[in-house]
């Protein structure tokens, strides 16, 4: 009698002997492949055990295949630190710079910061457009001045601290010439408008009498009728665009001579610049040129930089290698995006000039890197 079950062993035995002898009979390689699927089976299941026993995202532990959370005890306690304040920055300085650092620039002075003064009074038009120097001359002393009476401050012509942070600021007044001042630039200024018929004499004083005079040339030329002399009225009251007082005849224009207007301009060399002035002890740009122009025989109009560079009747030189002896050469001020300066050409690479930079009449090369990179054209007035 058979016990149950038996059967059912012999054929597992039987199947089993026939494996041990199917491997027997197999090759190394054969052997060695199959190991190692083995092993491998065996790390799989390793793994998948140890993962199952990690705690989950939610704190929790899976002991078992199934997948049965189990908790991984109390939460761990953890100290609160406490919130530290939140610092306050330090504000930005938008305006003066590390020169405003400096006790004060005066007349003598020579380094870095001179410039960087130099450079600012120009950008705000109380200085000559020119090239930048090291050296604080009495042109900027002059500008630093006109800044401190726009300023309503002393007069010193000293940049002490006070007057640095002013020029510096966001709200650093522009260059305007207003009602009860005095100066060099408010005589150029009463005298262009005697010339054009609106002023009866020059007084040297901002009063009354000018008042009413810039506001008759406003509301003749379609300005803002308010009796100051700002950058728009000052750019047309020095140009040939001006209208004139309907009481003044029109000119027949004549033109100057190269020739004497370059003798005329070197025996200017060594006068002293300041602003405002046409000669004959002292000039600006624009009037050592009126000078040598009238001098030369032409009876232009007395103009700034901008106001010559706009004649349409002297031929105009778009290239430094064409110009000729006599010929004006304008100069670009980037920050005002306009012409700032004017020079006689007088052949052989050099030209004279009114130089703010200078604090007088030059001769230098008009060729330099600074009058190569702001040449815009020239004039030819002869």
């Amino acid at each position: 009698m058979k016990t149950p079950g038996t059967s059912s062993n012999t054929r597992k035995g039987k199947v089993l002997r026939s494996l041990l002898l199917k491997l027997a009979h197999m090759n190394h390689r054969s052997r060695l492949f199959i190991a190692c699927g083995a092993g491998v089976l065996v790390l799989a299941v390793v793994l998948l055990v140890v993962l199952l026993a990690l705690p989950d995202s939610n704190g929790v532990k899976q002991a078992n295949a199934g997948g049965l959370p189990i908790p991984a005890g109390p939460p761990k306690a953890t100290a609160t630190v406490p919130a530290l304040p939140t610092p306050t920055p330090e504000p930005i300085a938008t305006t003066a710079p590390d020169i405003a650092k400096d006790p004060t620039l005066k007349k003598g002075d020579e380094n870095n910061k001179v410039a960087e003064l130099q450079q600012r009074l120009m950008d705000l038009g109380y200085l000559d457009i020119d090239e930048t120097t090291q050296k604080f001359g009495s042109a900027t002393e002059m500008a630093v001045k006109w800044f401190q009476r726009q300023a309503d401050m002393d007069q010193t012509g000293v940049a002490d601290s006070a007057t640095l942070l002013a020029i510096f600021s966001d709200d650093a007044k522009p260059y305007t010439l207003l009602e009860k001042t005095t100066g060099s630039d408010v005589d150029s200024l009463q005298r262009q408008l005697k010339a054009l018929g609106y002023l009866n004499k020059v007084t040297g004083y901002y009063g009354t009498e000018t008042v009413d005079a810039v506001k008759k040339f406003q509301k003749r030329n379609s300005l803002t009728v308010d009796g100051k002399t700002g950058e728009n009225t000052l750019d047309l009251i020095y140009s040939p665009d001006a209208k004139p007082d309907p009481s003044i005849a029109a000119q027949v224009r004549s033109k100057a001579s190269s020739e004497k207007m370059i003798a005329v301009a070197h025996k200017q060399l060594g006068k002293p610049y300041i602003g405002g002035n046409e000669g004959p002890r002292s000039f600006d740009c624009s009037g050592l040129v009126y000078y040598c122009l009238h001098q030369a025989g032409s009876n232009r109009g007395r103009y700034n930089a901008a106001g010559y560079s706009k004649v349409e009747d002297w031929k105009k030189i778009s290239k430094m290698s064409d110009l000729k002896r006599g010929d004006l050469m304008f100069f670009w001020s980037s920050k005002k995006h306009k012409i700032g300066h004017v020079a006689i050409y007088i052949g052989n690479g050099m030209m004279i000039d009114a130089s703010s930079k200078n604090g007088k009449v030059v001769k230098r090369s008009a060729f330099s890197n600074w009058c190569k990179d702001e040449f815009r054209w020239g004039r030819r007035p002869w």
